[in-house]
């Protein structure tokens, strides 16, 4: 797949799908699944990989389920609004099955990491097709994979189209070369710093950009504030799944000797609205990316980066 944000160019996701009387084999890591040729009641079984992308495709699930981030429900990027016509079949890692077969389904969408054990369940409800993560961890990969599932290609192509479009403006309207800045994004979870791994869709959204990563993707995942320095940036971004203010970041010495924290770029970003890997999510992330990043119209190269 393309993903140089310059490219005019989208390939297509070719996943094997056959036609038969009335429906389409998809064949996926648990074998092969018979979905309807316009399938009307999905069920997508996670915010973040599945109902994001399929609502961004123009479609509306009559049903999904949310992620649980210390017992509070988590939707990954989307917002309320996004799934108030949506109803809840429970957490994504243990949805409720009799929930589901309530809302008689004709196709659920699950994920390989959460629903393998529960497949052959979920099969006998309606025909469910398995993503594999790992071959879609890319946000645009995997709504490619979807859009061809569901026989949305057009639309996916103009979804990413759009992307690349804002990440064209973007880099026009920086300061400086967009290689020239360097960025570390880090979730603060439970009283510790965490690296964003490289599956993050920050990680995709500032490879597109062209931006340089402070963050080693092969590092370890907890750090210590000890080390924090280590990943100090032109500009630092801390998803907070903790709710902490600012100020109780900041009066920590260590923290608040880093260069980006001097300079006024440490920015305290919604872990939620940070969470998306999905278009809807994605766009949302962008919005703050312009609001932070440097641009023309407020800082000159030489004012910004940080020796």
């Amino acid at each position: 797949m393309t993903t140089a944000c310059y490219s005019p160019v989208i390939q297509k996701y070719n996943i094997p799908i056959t036609s038969s009387p009335g429906c389409r084999i998809v064949q996926h890591r648990l074998g092969e699944t018979c979905i309807p040729v316009k399938p009307k009641r999905i069920i997508a079984l996670d915010p973040r990989y599945l109902v994001d992308p399929v609502l961004a495709l123009g479609i509306q699930p009559i049903g999904m389920a949310t992620s649980i981030v210390r017992g509070k429900e988590s939707l990954d990027g989307l917002t309320p609004d996004d799934t108030k016509s949506i109803l809840n079949v429970g957490d994504a890692f243990n949805p409720s099955l009799e929930k589901i077969l309530k809302l008689k389904p004709d196709l659920i969408l699950a994920m390989d990491f959460a629903h393998k054990n529960i497949y052959k369940k979920l099969s006998e409800i309606a025909p469910t097709v398995l993503v594999n993560y790992e071959e879609n961890t890319s946000f645009k990969k995997n709504l490619l994979y979807l859009a061809q599932l569901l026989d949305k290609e057009v639309e996916a192509n103009e979804l990413l189209l759009q992307y690349q479009t804002r990440i064209k403006k973007l880099r026009k309207q920086l300061s400086c070369k967009p290689q020239e800045i360097e960025v570390t994004v880090l979730i603060y979870y439970q009283g510790a710093f965490v690296i964003t791994k490289s599956a993050h869709t920050s990680h995709e959204i500032f490879s597109d950009i062209g931006l340089t990563n402070k963050i080693n993707l092969n590092s370890n995942e907890v750090i210590s504030v000890e080390i924090l320095n280590q990943y100090d940036a032109d500009i630092l971004f801390i998803m907070d799944h903790d709710g902490k203010s600012k100020p109780f970041f900041l009066k920590h010495p260590l923290i608040a000797s880093l260069n980006a924290v001097k300079n006024n770029r440490a920015y305290f970003v919604d872990a939620i609205k940070w969470s998306a890997n999905g278009p809807l999510g994605v766009n949302r992330m962008l919005d703050d990316i312009f609001k932070y990043l440097p641009q023309k119209s407020y800082a000159a190269p030489h004012q910004f980066r940080v020796k």
